[in-house]
């Protein structure tokens, strides 16, 4: 007769996250100042709560012309021992607000559904929660879900809730981490995204070993890829030593970002957990 699963035993699933990433595309986009984008920030927090020892929302709200976008950062953590330094994990959670690469120009103007872009790296971290609710990790662990990384249009208006963040950091966080973007793609490769390889080189080397180690060497492939502005950059500006994994060839010809493509068919239970099992085999070997 078996006992109780160890830490080391427990399997990322897939097909738990690849829910997740559903349940959130079923809300609608998520706009800021949006039903849709109310909706899954409590679903967020909701399924969060008995998973974490403590969830939080940071809120803000950012101008825009006459009105501000209300927003809303979620930041869970799981204390571990505090004498280890710990790790923090981060995606984002809101959607563009407009269809920018769609071919006709008359629907430029829709939200995307962000079933990639934005959805699929929140999914893996709902469910690397879930393991570390059963299996709670040794070094402490903080994992914060970004608002407003993808308003736009241009880089002036977007990665808001990281910039927030980053301006108004809380004192235990992790000074190394993981952000995930677009690692949902049927035909994942997640190469070395070069502002990540310049910022944070140890966690860059300890990632793609472990995913070579498991056998994700193609979906993790040991070259250097394009240098890419995400909500890694305002953590960059502050010491943090912060990785982007992100696939940025979405679809033929990098046809599916921005546009209504954007859709659950596209993405994969695999590339999740592909990416599950490295970022929670990279937090569980904190010691």
């Amino acid at each position: 007769m078996g006992g109780p699963q160890t830490e080391a035993r427990r399997p990322f699933d897939g097909r738990l996250a690849f829910r997740h990433l559903e349940r959130q595309v079923q809300f609608g986009p998520r706009v800021p100042n949006t039903a849709g984008h109310r909706d899954c920030r409590d679903y967020l927090v909701e399924t969060l709560r008995p998973l974490a020892q403590r969830v939080e929302r940071q809120d803000f709200t950012y101008p825009l012309g006459g009105d501000s976008l209300q927003m809303s950062n979620i930041v869970a953590r799981w204390t571990g021992q505090r004498s280890l330094p710990g790790v923090l994990l981060c995606a984002h959670w809101d959607t563009r607000p407009t269809a920018d690469y769609e071919r006709d120009p008359a629907r430029r103007r829709t939200p995307i559904p962000g079933a990639n872009d934005g959805a699929s790296g929140v999914a893996v971290l709902l469910e690397v929660a879930r393991l570390l609710k059963s299996s709670p990790p040794t070094a402490p662990v903080m994992i914060v879900f970004f608002d407003g990384e993808d308003y736009g249009p241009g880089l002036d208006r977007m990665f808001l809730g990281a910039r927030y963040f980053a301006d108004h950091l809380p004192a235990d966080v992790p000074r190394r981490g993981v952000l995930l973007d677009m690692i949902g793609d049927k035909n994942l490769r997640i190469p070395q995204e070069a502002n990540s390889r310049a910022a944070a080189p140890t966690v860059m080397k300890e990632v793609y070993a472990i995913a070579a180690r498991l056998g994700y060497g193609s979906q993790f492939p040991a070259r250097t890829g394009p240098a890419i502005e995400d909500d890694h950059i305002p953590l960059h500006g502050k010491g943090l030593q912060v990785i982007d994994l992100i696939d940025f060839d979405y679809g033929p010809g990098h046809n599916w970002w921005h546009t209504l493509q954007d859709t659950p068919d596209k993405c994969s239970p695999n590339s999740l957990k592909a990416v599950g099992d490295v970022v929670l085999e990279w937090v569980r070997g904190r010691r």
